[in-house]
């Protein structure tokens, strides 16, 4: 039956729109038409989402940013799913060479040492090539003016040289990321064997949790430390010391150190203790191997900071650490150091801190701490903790560019980057997939480091970018934890590798620029 005609509106009358209410026998034809196919459609619709072998046909597929993606977006992505699988193959081949070099001790290479500084400006010996420099680098250090690290790698110049006693220095903050060493030990594994052993650099006294361990030092410790974290929030006056802790006695509290020949070299040449002074101080007494024992007095008119530093013959020693009593003593740390040439690398981990928590020390103490210990180089890396809190990433970016501005103001002189967080992964099904909010809080800390002047490692994508904890998670070995927030030991070789090889490539470039 042919559809009825509509009426036509007579000359010079405005044209009336088809109201089917009106025509009820116009809309009983469309129905009589159309019906049939819509239903055809949502049973399409309804099959292809039922059976499981039809998923690529699902118009909308979770993870897509509107539905018909697979028609409309789908095609386009042909060429970021070819990076995206030209990234993950370049990261799984360092992972192998990490793994494979890690399970030999590193070779440090003999180079000649230069006895007599060289003056101020006076031109160090030309850059002599490395095999590690045309190894392949999973993410560069993004440096937007390419100064940004100018100030470490210049020190890091005359360490390579063999300028005596030239100690490069690098103090590294993060939350359980770095809680046992890991990456901090194999960036400094990987330093130390290019460039020389400085030593292992800063231990606390005792550690704050079970997650605080460094593989470079063996730390033996009585129960008798009363010991205050900064997460904590339990110093009133902001003075946790370089490493975020301190640990209070009245006597018989003690702690040993000495270099671990299983992971390091295992020589010391100089240990410093970090303690403080205050009213009714009480004794310090140390005692290096089978020695005579130095005390200390800690009593002050004031709270201040102070060190006492031992000089040692470079070889094996042990540092015996001791609350003597007459009062109530304060201790930080101790470092461990070599004369150099060398790189030291202090592994400073807050486990447990959201990065606000850098605020809590005191900004003189700060500023003290850091001009004694003298590093080129402050690495911050933050935000696992933060992704648990309802906050937006503008207000956490405020928060980051604070924490910055605070530890670059206690010392302007050294050079600032940023390491982003691990991948964290949460499980959909039988998948692992990214959370959003890692992508996000990349970004927030990139903006804000470059910003601020410092530079930025975007570990997120050395890992692989998205997915990249499901992917570590069924590697073999297994490069990320139960928890899909943790690298296993084998990721912490892995992240250690490929931060030591993009640091790499930003200093021969550096060097090249520099002539």
């Amino acid at each position: 039956m042919d559809a009825p005609t509509p009426p036509v509106p007579e000359e010079g009358q405005p044209e009336v729109p088809l109201d089917l209410q009106e025509h009820p026998r116009i809309r009983a034809y469309m129905l009589r038409k159309i019906g049939p196919a819509l239903a055809v459609v949502v049973a399409c619709l309804v099959t292809v989402f039922v059976v499981p072998q039809l998923e690529p046909l699902r118009p909308w597929r979770t993870g897509d940013p509107r539905p018909f993606w697979n028609l409309l977006g789908r095609p386009f992505e042909s060429e970021a799913l070819a990076s995206t699988e030209e990234r993950v193959a370049k990261v799984d081949a360092i992972a192998r060479e990490a793994l494979a070099e890690a399970a030999d001790p590193p070779i440090v290479a003999e180079r000649p040492v230069i006895e007599r500084a060289p003056e101020p400006g006076a031109s160090l010996p030309p850059y002599q090539p490395h095999p590690d420099d045309e190894k392949p680098v999973a993410q560069s250090i993004e440096l937007p003016t390419g100064h940004e690290l100018d100030r470490f790698f210049a020190s890091l110049e005359r360490t390579d040289a063999g300028v005596a006693g030239s100690v490069t220095r690098a103090v590294h903050w993060g939350d359980s990321a770095i809680g046992t060493d890991g990456i901090t030990s194999a960036i400094r594994k990987r330093l130390q064997a290019r460039f020389g052993d400085g030593g292992h650099g800063f231990h606390l006294m005792a550690p704050p949790n079970s997650s605080y361990r460094h593989r470079g030092v063996r730390l033996r410790q009585n129960d008798q430390w009363n010991l205050c974290f900064i997460i904590e929030k339990c110093r009133n006056d902001g003075h946790y010391g370089l490493g975020g802790a301190t640990v209070r006695s009245t006597g018989g509290a003690e702690s040993r150190f000495e270099p671990d020949p299983k992971h390091s070299s295992g020589h010391v040449s100089r240990f410093e203790v970090w303690y403080a002074a205050a009213p009714r101080g009480g004794k310090i007494r140390l005692k290096v191997d089978d020695g005579e024992p130095v005390i200390l007095e800690t009593v002050a008119d004031e709270l201040e900071d102070r060190w006492h530093a031992i000089e040692v013959d470079d070889g094996p020693h042990r540092l015996t650490v001791r609350a003597a009593g007459g009062g109530r003593t304060r201790v930080y740390g101790v470092t461990l150091e070599r004369d150099g040439p060398g790189v030291v690398w202090d592994g400073l981990a807050l486990v447990g801190a959201f990065t606000r928590r850098m605020m809590e020390l005191d900004a003189e103490h700060l500023r003290a701490q850091l001009e004694h210990r003298r590093p080129e180089l402050v690495v911050l890396m933050f935000g696992g903790n933060d992704m648990i809190r309802d906050i937006g990433m503008d207000t956490y970016g405020e928060e980051y560019r604070r924490v910055i501005q605070h530890v670059r103001g206690a010392r302007p002189e050294m050079d600032c980057l940023v390491m982003s967080p691990l991948d964290h992964g949460t499980r959909k099904g039988v998948r692992i997939v990214s959370r959003p909010v890692v992508a996000k809080m990349v970004e927030a800390q990139r903006s804000v480091a470059l910003e601020e002047g410092c530079a930025f490692f975007d570990t997120f994508m050395a890992q692989g970018g998205e997915g990249s904890a499901g992917r570590w998670f069924k590697q073999t070995p297994r490069l990320v934890s139960g928890d899909l927030g943790h690298v296993t030991q084998s990721g912490q070789i892995v992240i250690g590798e490929m931060f030591y090889r993009a640091l790499v490539e930003a200093y021969v470039a550096y060097r090249r620029r520099e002539g």
